[in-house]
């Protein structure tokens, strides 16, 4: 009897846990239909968060009609207009704008809808758009926030790298001129011509802009003088300097271009050079926190293995003397007055008066900091040099004055960061190993990131540039990880589809594991591997380890290859190298003995059959 009642006991559990498991999937299935386009960003909706197929819905086409009512007469859109829920106030003679992803956004999206309608006026607007951008492009290249162009001095008309202007431009261009998925044939070759004419001259303006610091290049300003190339102010608070988070940024885009050309590469290794010789504090992080006074505060607290980098870093040298008498200038020549009243008396400042009093060149290469508020324009352009809490001062005026900023302000606007970080740590490294192992022009290289990838996807298909296409069995997806890696799951065989040309003599796999579990390659082009010949370490925490392992085929892989892992999911960048000259692995043939074959324990091997060998100093897989 006490058995049947402890049976019974059991049965009940397990229709407990049964059911329970049925409602969660209910509640799952339920949230998943429940996410609409009203739920979501504009910015997820024109980066293709809904189903391939709702772009060619009624609702989609509804927003995509709102778009050309509310486009701009240059061609372009405002900024920050969420267009799933609401019109452009500001009517359609106003400028039009690519900060924020304005204008690029609603360009993806109407080539989303065009690609399932085919409605001739969503491609009409599109052009119009892509017509805009053309004609905004400097005749150095680059573009500013806006276009028509203000001419009246204001900085946003500079060329402008700030919050990835230039970059969301140069994407866009390339998606267009390598004619793939959502942007296939959706302009003529002239067009896509003339798209890769401006992305190679944005490639020459980034060149041109990197700051020459006393002779050795470094990174970027947010803003920089079309004339010039120097670097120029933005808002109030926005000194012209070197930025930690604008050149973390670019060089992260720059090091996702195919086949970069010498020069890009130079610029490449001289800003990572740069920003890791100049950081504010090393094993350090910027953390949230509550402060005394019960106020949302920011502060510097020490992390093993992170450091600290200032948005805006102060020039130093002749470079940053005369970037600094310019910037006075420019202040003086406006010969604009700030005035603050305080105590019953009011303090009336020059902006001139206001920069070179409280300017330090001592300072250089420490992080600057400004207050922007219009309730304090007596503080516009005065140079600050603490982050945390500082005593206040008397000025030359004998107003009392900030020296730091205040909580408001640390949490109101990133002024530190930890930007550059992944860019030097695991970025740059894995970039570096991809261009020495290139040799110069013996290979050409396809890199398979979230940059290179097409949008044009399905659950179990990844579209990339050149008409690479990743699939799988599973119908696993693929989501995306840190630093432009693809998430791919263990115990999953992917498919890699190359185009009818393409010949394949190596794959280099970079990234990490993203458990806490040593992954690993479990095969490459049926070929298996242990769980210790090409390992992925396990995350620690937060913390993860990048490591890059290139397999080398015996002969040029064509038509497709497949590759699986073991153990854990990994987020990876695949780059896949073609030989520019002979289109195989070519062993010596002489009536001399041949070098002999050794496998990866240094064991001579005879007749080799399946496995990898080393054979004059490479590694190849049999």
């Amino acid at each position: 009897m006490e058995s049947s009642i402890n049976h019974i006991n059991k049965l009940r559990k397990k229709m407990k846990r049964t059911l329970l498991l049925l409602a969660f999937a209910v509640a799952f299935l339920a949230d998943g239909y429940a996410q609409t386009a009203s739920s979501m960003k504009w910015s997820e909706i024109c980066s293709g968060k809904m189903s391939a197929d709702w772009y060619g819905s009624e609702e989609a086409q509804q927003i995509a009609d709102r778009l050309l009512n509310n486009q701009k007469n240059s061609g372009g859109w405002m900024k920050n207009i969420e267009f799933h829920k609401e019109d452009d106030s500001s009517g359609k003679s106003e400028h039009s704008c690519l900060d924020n992803a304005a204008t690029t956004m609603e360009m993806r999206f109407l080539a989303k809808v065009y690609q399932k309608t085919k409605a001739a006026k969503y491609q009409e607007s599109f052009q119009k758009a892509l017509n805009m951008i053309f004609t905004a492009e400097k005749s150095v290249g680059g573009w500013s926030q806006y276009w028509p162009l203000s001419g009246n001095g204001s900085y946003q008309d500079y060329i402008t790298f700030n919050d990835d202007l230039m970059t969301n431009v140069m994407k866009i261009l390339k998606d267009i001129y390598t004619n793939k998925g959502d942007f296939a044939d959706i302009v003529d070759e002239t067009n896509r011509t003339k798209c890769q004419a401006s992305f190679d001259k944005a490639i020459e303006c980034i060149i041109n802009c990197q700051v020459d610091d006393n002779g050795t290049k470094a990174a970027w300003c947010a803003q920089h003088d079309p004339n010039d190339f120097l670097p120029m102010e933005g808002r109030p608070h926005e000194l012209p300097s070197i930025s930690g988070y604008e050149s973390a940024n670019l060089l992260s885009y720059l090091m996702t271009i195919e086949n970069p050309s010498e020069a890009l590469q130079n610029t490449i290794h001289t800003a990572v050079a740069w920003l890791d010789a100049h950081k504010y504090k090393d094993n350090a992080a910027v953390e949230n926190f509550t402060n005394a006074n019960g106020e949302s505060d920011r502060h510097i607290v020490e992390k093993s293995g992170s450091a600290v980098w200032g948005r805006f870093i102060q020039l130093g040298g002749e470079t940053g003397n005369a970037n600094y008498q310019k910037f006075f200038n420019k202040l003086n020549n406006r010969n604009k007055s700030r005035s603050y009243s305080t105590g019953g008396k009011t303090y009336t400042y020059k902006e001139y008066e206001i920069a070179t009093n409280s300017y330090n060149a001592e300072k250089a290469y420490q992080p600057i900091f400004a207050i922007y508020d219009d309730q304090l324009q007596h503080l516009y352009y005065r140079f600050l040099y603490s982050f945390e809490d500082a005593p206040e001062t008397t000025d030359w005026k004998g107003c009392t004055v900030p020296t730091s900023l205040n909580a408001l302000r640390r949490t109101k606007y990133q002024f530190m960061g930890s930007w550059p970080l992944n860019v030097i740590k695991n970025e740059y490294p894995a970039w570096k190993q991809r261009m020495e192992s290139q040799g110069g022009d013996d290979y050409t290289t396809y890199v398979l990131s979230t940059e290179t990838n097409t949008g044009d996807n399905s659950s179990s298909e990844y579209h990339f540039d050149n008409g690479i296409t990743i699939t799988n069995a599973n119908n696993k997806g693929y989501g995306a990880g840190k630093s432009n890696t693809i998430k791919y799951s263990a115990g999953v065989d992917y498919t890699v589809t190359l185009p009818a040309n393409m010949k394949i003599s190596k794959v280099s796999f970079y990234g990490y594991d993203n458990y806490d579990s040593n992954a690993y390659i479990n095969s490459f082009n049926g070929t298996q591997y242990g769980t210790t010949d090409y390992v992925f370490p396990a995350k620690n925490g937060d913390d993860m380890t990048y490591v890059t392992h290139t397999l080398t085929a015996a002969s040029p892989i064509s038509g497709s290859f497949t590759f699986s892992l073991g153990k854990k999911q990994c987020c990876l960048i695949l780059t896949l190298y073609q030989n520019n000259g002979n289109t195989a692995i070519t062993l010596p043939v002489s009536n001399e003995q041949q070098t002999p074959i050794y496998n990866l324990q240094g064991v001579r091997v005879t007749n080799p059959g399946q496995g990898i060998y080393i054979q004059n100093g490479k590694k190849y897989i049999k």
